[in-house]
């Protein structure tokens, strides 16, 4: 019985490996080149692919096939070429800003802080108080020792390099009195009591004491109203209560809604600046930027009355591109990256705080116009010198970088210190009307003069020249479904492609080769 069974398999076996044999023998016999030349004529005949049915019609001279045969490698080539370019342009900016609106309220958006600088560096009365009061040479009168004074001011690119042992003199001189740079220079600046003589915001007279408080700034020490960039505000304690904890706004456009100063430029005191006029610099900027050069400046000159309009700007980024890596969208979102002093990441402020940390790297202090968080050394008059030769990492639009304006747009250079732009920003163009001003006519806003003999004043008004804004959007330049209907849209235009001529060609090399190949197994072998 077993013996049956093991003959039976052995035969059935047998039979098998014939059967196999036979098989390869057919596949083996199988034309696989004329079958795919076979398998691409056709496919040319039924294809919608413009072009490819009339390489392989009947009738057609072979110099007929030849021109349609280029026509289509042309329009091939062009296909791929194009679709490279559109594929690098996504690479290459994968974000892109639009305007969203240019009516968008001006109430969703902070008013901007408003940083008041007298001209005047140095007061005249302080300063001849102070050298008066100080250890001098015995051949140096306080007059002499007061004009030295300005000597403090050249470490903000006010006035020229000096003979260094004139550094060496006042460097000394205020060692042996044991006085340091930062503390003159908040002696000496104008008090902000003394500069802002009336406070109005938005048609209400305020306390000029509740709105502005001192801030450091690359003019020196100032007077700012509406400003959050410092850790902790420098409000009277007994103010801070009544100080809101964000930005204030208005509801309103108009120069009677927004901020009018009524300023003291205090002629008589005049001891060092750097404009040859009498007045104030007014820096326009976003509430949590550092008061520097990038602001929105404007010059108000004694005995004049100013408007200045502003319309602002704001962009925001949606979460599609926030999702990018910041390399890649080129901006920092507020939170991404933490500054040592300033409170909110921009742009403004992470390039402040770059220079502050290039100037101490080279010569191991910080100048006392740019931020500290208080445990780096002050510079000093004996650090004059190397603040003088490094004065282009800190006056210079990019530190350590000397280049024209398109190699900087369009070179591959690396930001110092790796700041980017902000991707949520506002900016605030402003447009000024000055006048000579004369209230002998005027009946308007006669309370907010009251008791002030005008002689030299300057009357300032800040507002917003309207009620909209314009409103930017940055957002991805292309999503999966933006770049697959570019492709189609190229492949459509030059070579007819659709989804469905893509299964045409892979079911003809597949799954139409597959079932040829069955067939061809079922034939008997001849």
């Amino acid at each position: 019985m077993q013996r049956t069974t093991f003959k039976a398999l052995t035969q059935r076996v047998i039979r098998k490996i014939g059967e196999t044999s036979t098989d390869a023998g057919k596949l083996a016999k199988f034309d696989w080149k004329g079958r795919f030349g076979r398998q691409l004529r056709e496919l040319c005949n039924i294809t919608a692919l413009h072009g490819y049915s009339q390489i392989v019609r009947d009738g057609y001279s072979p110099l007929e096939r030849t021109v349609w045969l280029c026509a289509v490698v042309a329009s091939t080539i062009s296909a791929i070429t194009l679709l490279v370019i559109s594929w690098s342009w996504s690479v290459e900016t994968p974000t892109v800003t639009v305007t969203e609106s240019t009516n968008f309220p001006t109430w969703n958006l902070p008013f901007p802080a408003v940083t008041v600088c007298s001209l005047n560096r140095i007061s005249a009365a302080a300063a001849l108080a102070r050298a008066t009061l100080m250890l001098r040479p015995a051949n140096m009168t306080a007059l002499e020792l007061s004009s030295m004074f300005r000597l403090l001011l050249h470490v903000s690119g006010v006035g020229e390099g000096t003979d260094p042992a004139q550094y060496r003199v006042l460097h000394d001189i205020l060692l042996s009195n044991n006085l340091e740079v930062p503390q003159l220079i908040g002696e000496f600046a104008p008090s902000c009591g003394t500069l802002l003589e009336r406070c109005m915001w938005k048609g209400t007279q305020w306390r000029c004491d509740n709105l502005f408080q001192v801030v450091n700034s690359t003019e020196g020490l100032c007077c700012s109203f509406n400003y959050y960039g410092l850790q902790n505000d420098n409000y009277p304690k007994k103010m801070t209560v009544s100080v809101p904890r964000e930005p204030r706004r208005v509801m309103a456009a108009g120069y009677q809604t927004g901020l009018s100063i009524l300023l003291q430029p205090g002629s008589n005191d005049y001891h060092s600046t750097d404009v040859a006029s009498f007045g104030f610099k007014v820096l326009i900027h976003s509430s949590y930027d550092y008061p520097d050069n990038d602001a929105e400046i404007k010059i108000v000159l004694a005995g004049t009355e100013s408007f200045v309009a502003l319309r602002p700007t704001a962009t925001y980024i949606t979460d599609d591109a926030l999702a990018l890596p910041p390399s890649v969208r080129k901006c920092y979102d507020r939170n991404e990256r933490r500054l040592n002093v300033l409170q909110r990441y921009s742009y403004v402020n992470c390039m402040v705080e770059c220079r502050a940390a290039m100037i101490h790297a080279k010569c191991g202090c910080i100048p006392y116009h740019l931020p500290s968080n208080g445990t780096l050394r002050n510079c000093e008059v004996r650090d004059m010198g190397c603040l003088l030769a490094a004065k282009d990492l800190y006056l210079s639009a990019v530190p350590r970088v000397n280049s024209t304006v398109e190699r900087l747009s369009f070179g591959n250079i690396e930001p110092p210190c790796g700041c980017l732009p902000a991707c949520d920003k506002i900016q605030y163009s402003s447009e000024m009307v000055t006048s000579a001003m004369n209230r002998s006519f005027s009946f308007n806003s006669l309370s907010f003069f009251k008791d002030i003999q005008l002689e030299n004043q300057t009357l300032v008004h800040i507002f917003y020249a309207d009620l909209t804004a314009t409103h930017y959007r940055t957002d991805i330049s292309q999503d999966s479904l933006g770049v697959l209907a570019s492709f189609g849209g190229i492949l459509g235009l030059f070579l007819g492609f659709s989804i469905i001529t893509g299964f045409e060609m892979i079911y003809f090399f597949t799954v139409r080769l597959l079932f040829d190949v069955l067939e061809e197994k079922k034939k008997p072998v001849q």
